[in-house]
C-alpha cells in the first residue's frame, strides 16, 4: 500500500510539472497578443524581451503551482514568497546567460527551454531546502 501511495504523489507531481510547462507557453501566448510586432521587437529590445519572457515563464509556472498547493494536489509546506522569488530567479539566470552569450534572443534558442525548467526547478527548491 504505501508503494501504490508513493507512485500516486509521483505521478501527482509528474501531472503539476507537466502542467506548469504547459502554462509557461500559454501564459507567452497570451502575453504576446497584447503586444503587437513582438518578432520585431524581440531583433530590436532583446533585454527587454527577457525581461518579458522571465516574467511570463515564472506568472506560469507560479500560478500552476500555486494552484496545486491550493487544490492540496502537493503536500509541501506553500512559502509562496519564497517560491515565487525563486521561481523569478530560475527563469531569470539562464535568459542573462543567454544575453551575454549570444547578445540576441532568436526563436528557438535553447536557453528558452532551460529558463523554464529551471523556473519550474525553483517553484520546488524552498520545499526542499526546508526539509530537515
Amino acid at each position: 500500500m504505501n508503494t501504490g501511495k508513493k507512485l500516486s504523489n509521483a505521478f501527482i507531481w509528474f501531472v503539476v510539472v507537466l502542467l506548469q510547462l504547459i502554462m509557461t507557453q500559454v501564459v507567452t501566448f497570451v502575453f504576446s497578443l497584447l503586444m503587437p510586432e513582438m518578432e520585431k521587437f524581440q531583433q530590436s529590445h532583446s533585454v527587454l524581451f527577457a525581461v518579458f519572457l522571465g516574467i511570463a515563464f515564472s506568472i506560469g509556472v507560479f500560478l500552476s503551482g500555486w494552484l496545486a498547493l491550493k487544490r492540496g494536489w502537493l503536500k509541501v509546506k506553500p512559502k509562496y514568497l519564497a517560491r515565487l522569488v525563486a521561481t523569478l530567479i530560475g527563469a531569470y539566470i539562464p535568459l542573462i546567460v543567454a544575453l551575454i552569450l549570444l547578445r540576441t534572443l532568436e526563436p528557438g534558442n535553447p536557453f528558452f527551454l532551460i529558463s523554464i525548467l529551471a523556473s519550474i526547478l525553483g517553484f520546488y527548491i524552498p520545499g526542499w531546502l526546508g526539509r530537515q
